[in-house]
């Protein structure tokens, strides 16, 4: 029995140390699968960056100091037209947000307004508020309603014009009576105005636009003045 105990005691090493190496096997293959399944689980990270659409910057906020220029649709510009019916002519002037107008029939009615001009909107009044335009006004036309006396609302449309078309005034001292004339000038040449002394009013003398020198209220001559926007024409 002493010659065979060395080598039963190698088999004992030999089997047990097969046993640890069988044991980790299987816990390493266990691991693996355990990784798997977690790897399954899980969302994939892998970016595909050929796929990605760059995002553009925001764009640069606007100077402050722009903003009030943004406000206004027109910054200086001249309309003449008529109302609907052809009951008035009307001239309107604006010039850095601020609107000037002055409505006549030629004869005997007439009204010099002021006001403003917000983005596109236009609000004139007379002195006395007995005469009102509130409408729009762009680059090419200003379109909206005249009223007088509070009762009567006639729709206009007057195109933007360029000189000498636009809107007049003239002054003069006729035997000692301080005189006030106004003309509308359209864009084809028609000229409609009124002339106003001591409360009466009469149709305006002959205005030509390309010599407005030439104007005389008997034999008086008569200082004729282009108004635009910023023209004051109510004395308050």
């Amino acid at each position: 029995m002493k010659r065979y105990a060395p080598l039963l005691t190698l088999a004992a090493v030999a089997a047990l140390g097969a046993g640890f190496l069988i044991a980790n096997m299987l816990s390493q293959q266990d691991a693996a699968q355990q990784s798997a399944a977690a790897s399954a689980a899980e969302p994939s990270t892998v970016v595909d960056l050929a796929r990605l659409t760059p995002v553009p910057a925001p764009a640069a906020a606007a100077p402050a100091e722009n903003a009030g220029a943004a406000n206004e649709a027109v910054a200086e510009k001249a309309y003449a037209g008529w109302t609907a019916g052809r009951e008035a002519s009307v001239a309107i002037a604006v010039k850095d947000g601020r609107a000037v107008a002055y409505v006549c029939d030629g004869k005997a009615m007439e009204a010099w307004l002021e006001g403003s001009l917000r983005g596109d909107q236009l609000t004139l009044e007379s002195k006395d508020g007995s005469t009102t335009i509130t409408g729009t006004a762009d680059g090419t036309s200003s379109t909206g309603t005249v009223k007088t006396n509070g009762e009567e609302a006639w729709p206009y449309t007057a195109e933007g014009v360029d000189a000498p078309a636009g809107l007049y005034e003239g002054r003069a001292d006729v035997r000692g009576v301080a005189t006030r004339v106004g003309w509308v000038v359209t864009g084809d040449g028609e000229v409609t105005g009124v002339a106003s002394a001591a409360g009466e009013r009469r149709p305006a003398p002959v205005l030509d636009p390309a010599n407005p020198a030439g104007v005389t209220i008997d034999g008086v001559p008569v200082e004729v003045t282009a108004l635009d926007g910023g023209s004051p024409v109510i004395r308050r």
